[in-house]
């Protein structure tokens, strides 16, 4: 991410190349609709005016959606950290078209990272903002006291009401040993709601959003990258208030970039005059919220899309939910894969589409799967295309990018001879997307070996298992979710009722009889119908 001084740079050299200012504009303008001028850039409404240029105003949004900071907002917040510093005519068009056309879109149950298999979220119902705390399903009353304290009274002090959607009998315990750690002994003014909270689902959604764009492809990093979820969120302006939970709590917004100047005749309060400015914000905010509340069912009552009609050619995004992409944890995988291309339209509302070619699954898809892919509006969203193999002692191979994952695969010999066992690795290609990624047998990568070192390296073992024989859990089997062949072998994907999953190979029949029947008579179903539309 450039700084504040690279980017004004290539503002100012912009400037002075747009014909318009040949024209003299900064003298003519310099009293007209709030336009003035400042060492050589141009600014409206205190703001640097972007001037026309082939990448620089698709940069400067990249800078306010891609970056860890931003978190790939929508339309709405993007253009809002974009308008603070920028402006342009015609920028919420520009917004909107890059938002459409990015490419990566859019709590318990998740993997282990660091040793925490759950997130606590807390929501400030007034500010909006959250605070993201890394840690366990099985955490006592006394753990999530102790959470509470350090993370929450630690910075703001008691809550005046906590809503929790724990047991009444939990909390009444976890209340209790609040206040015995905080020297607490008359009956407190805290309220307890144990109750679920649709704004808190909400934003577990937007975490879970974060998380899916920049965690690692085996999912354990994601406790890394809360602080950076946490900020991303409280930068940006909440729809109902107007303002960020930063502004609303401090009476200002954090600078992102560490040496970004100050726009002429900005209005920054004294001391004096600080705790004024916070009391309007606050006053304002009040105000924002009660009129948020009569919009809130409209905006999440409306009605579903329209059907879209697609033709032979076109390109589109494929909903993930029913894939069973080789990863981890569903909550963090991708929740759409593409772009596709349209091949051919097989029913009223069924196309075929042409999918990467290891991928064993049918090729129609109802249109209620599929969305319109948007072409990015900026150069700088566009993605090169993929490089020509290289050619080595005449045989085409392809650069290896990333190592993602490995497997065993028992390989039958001659009649009389011992059976062997093979590793074959899940690639990551150069300037492929991941709808490309591939199996490839270890014999198939004599040039890389380096990669596969860097692989167990990083995996801590020289021969990562993910397909086992059948090892009973305390939990019991709670389901089966998948399955693949391999030669005359079948493994199944099992998931116990603590939610851990695990590939089992050649089961036996009668401990997985029901479950097995359960699996293929839906199996069969799915696949009648994915068939018939």
């Amino acid at each position: 991410m450039p700084t504040a001084s690279e980017t004004h740079e290539r503002v100012r050299t912009a400037t002075r190349q747009n014909e318009l200012w040949d024209k003299g504009i900064a003298a003519s303008l310099e009293h007209e609709r709030g336009i003035t001028e400042k060492d050589g850039i141009l600014y409206y409404d205190n703001r640097v005016y972007v001037p026309r240029h082939s990448s620089l105003r698709g940069e400067i949004i990249s800078q306010s959606h891609d970056h860890i900071t931003a978190g790939h907002s929508g339309i709405a917040k993007t253009r809002e950290l974009v308008q603070r510093e920028f402006w342009w005519p015609k920028i919420h068009k520009d917004v909107e078209a890059y938002v459409k056309g990015c490419e990566t879109y859019m709590v318990t149950g998740l993997p282990d990272s660091h040793g925490h298999d759950a997130l606590l979220v807390v929501v400030d119902r007034f500010s909006k903002a959250i605070i993201l705390v890394p840690c366990n399903v099985e955490l006592s009353a006394e753990g999530w006291a102790r959470i509470l304290r350090d993370h929450v009274y630690a910075r703001h002090g008691m809550p005046q009401v906590v809503i929790s959607d724990r047991g009444p009998q939990f909390v009444s315990a976890f209340m209790k040993e609040l206040y015995r750690m905080l020297d607490i002994t008359q009956n407190a003014s805290t309220a307890f709601h144990p109750q679920t909270d649709g704004q808190t689902e909400r934003v577990n959604q937007e975490v879970e959003k974060y998380l899916r764009i920049f965690i690692n492809y085996h999912q354990t990093d994601w406790a890394d990258w809360l602080p950076l979820a946490e900020f991303a969120h409280n930068n940006r302006a909440h729809s109902a208030t107007g303002k960020s939970p930063f502004m609303i709590l401090y009476g200002r917004n954090p600078r992102i970039i560490p040496d970004s100047p100050r726009t002429p005749n900005s209005k920054v309060p004294a001391a004096s005059d600080f705790s004024k400015a916070i009391a309007q914000i606050h006053k304002e905010t009040e105000a924002a919220l009660e009129d948020a509340a009569g919009r809130m069912k409209a905006q999440y009552d409306k009605h579903k899309r329209p059907a879209c009609e697609y033709h032979v050619g076109d390109k589109v995004w494929l909903d993930a939910t029913n894939l069973h992409l080789p990863r981890p944890k569903k909550k963090l995988d991708d929740k759409r894969v593409g772009p596709f291309l349209v091949l051919e339209k097989t029913g009223a509302s069924a196309y075929k589409l042409k999918l990467p070619p290891h991928w064993k699954i049918h090729l129609r898809f109802n249109e209620k799967l599929l969305t319109p892919f948007e072409p990015p509006a900026f150069a700088n969203q566009e993605q090169p295309p993929p490089p020509p193999p290289d050619l080595i002692d005449g045989e085409e191979e392809w650069e290896i990018e990333e190592i993602l994952d490995s497997k065993p695969r028992k390989v039958r010999a001659k009649r009389g001879q011992p059976s062997t066992t093979v590793i074959d690795y899940f690639i990551k290609w150069v300037r492929h997307t991941r709808e490309h990624n591939s199996w490839v047998t270890a014999s198939e990568m004599g040039n890389a070996q380096e990669a596969i070192a860097e692989y167990e390296a990083k995996m801590g073992s020289n021969e990562r298992v993910s397909v086992v024989k059948i090892a009973m859990s305390k939990s019991p089997l709670a389901m089966v979710l998948n399955h693949h062949f391999d030669g005359e072998d079948i493994s199944y994907l099992c998931q116990r009722k603590d939610g851990t999953q695990k590939w089992v190979k050649n089961p036996d029949v009668t401990l997985f009889e029901n479950f097995l029947v359960e699996y293929w008579s839906n199996y069969e179903y799915h696949s009648l119908q994915r068939t018939e539309s």
